[in-house]
């Protein structure tokens, strides 16, 4: 359901701005860790170390990026963007980075160019800063972006922060002192269960779990925040909570 909602207001604003119908092409590219996010100072982030692609598409030299487990390119026309169906990781990084690049070209204020260096660090400290603005003890971490999964420790306790992922390799572990775990419906319900607030990583909704975070947020009456730029476009036209503080 939230997927055809997404396509279909979407579709509209294509619609709407004459720019369905137009030969228009959308060229989607594999980013090099370099042209993605520079050269940080840390480097545990999962983009440097092969986890995840971060594919960019560009319209009428408009960029949007979509972070994405399941990388590919592809030369296409928006009339076929629109018509993909959405139905595995690999259509959803393609129409996601697409929307981004539109949206982008649509309303130019938007950040959807990933932010590069050392400004993760210094967007996960404004994500702090905002939420020691809000009444929350506990929060809850979907998706390990370790700049932010430090911060957060630091701030609020190791014992008092929860984060689910779904990388194999740091199943079981533990980082900052806060226990790393399998990011399955059963420990994502857990996790909303626990927390007074959840940070989720925007490229949920390309690999298909934003739908249920925003159930068990509802269920659980529980706030949830989205972070970065996967989730640029999306946010914009489905009114999802963002920080993103650094990005282009």
């Amino acid at each position: 359901m939230f997927y055809a909602q997404l396509k279909e207001t979407f579709t509209t604003l294509v619609r709407e701005n004459f720019l369905l119908g137009e030969k228009i092409s959308i060229s989607a590219r594999i980013l090099k860790n370099e042209e993605a996010i520079g050269n940080p100072t840390r480097q545990d982030y999962p983009l440097l170390k092969g986890k995840e692609f971060l594919m960019e598409a560009c319209f009428r030299e408009c960029r949007g990026q979509a972070f994405t487990d399941a990388p590919c390119e592809k030369i296409s026309t928006l009339a076929d963007i629109v018509a993909l169906p959405l139905e595995n990781t690999e259509q959803r990084a393609l129409f996601i980075a697409s929307l981004n690049a539109v949206m982008r070209y649509l309303k130019p204020e938007l950040a959807t160019v990933h932010c590069r260096n050392d400004e993760p660090e210094e967007c996960a400290g404004e994500i702090i800063r905002q939420l020691q603005q809000q009444p929350v003890a506990k929060v809850g971490l979907v998706g390990l972006q370790p700049a932010i999964l430090e911060q957060l420790a630091t701030t609020f306790g190791a014992e008092n922060v929860f984060c689910v992922d779904r990388d194999e390799q740091q199943r079981g572990s533990s980082k900052f002192g806060v226990p790393i775990t399998w990011g399955d419906e059963k420990e994502t319900a857990k996790l909303f269960e626990q927390s007074d607030l959840v940070l989720a990583t925007g490229s949920t909704v390309v690999n298909g779990s934003l739908p249920g975070l925003l159930t068990l947020a509802s269920d659980n009456a529980v706030p949830l925040f989205f972070f970065g730029t996967s989730i640029a476009g999306t946010a914009e036209l489905m009114n999802l909570k963002r920080y993103c503080f650094e990005a282009a």
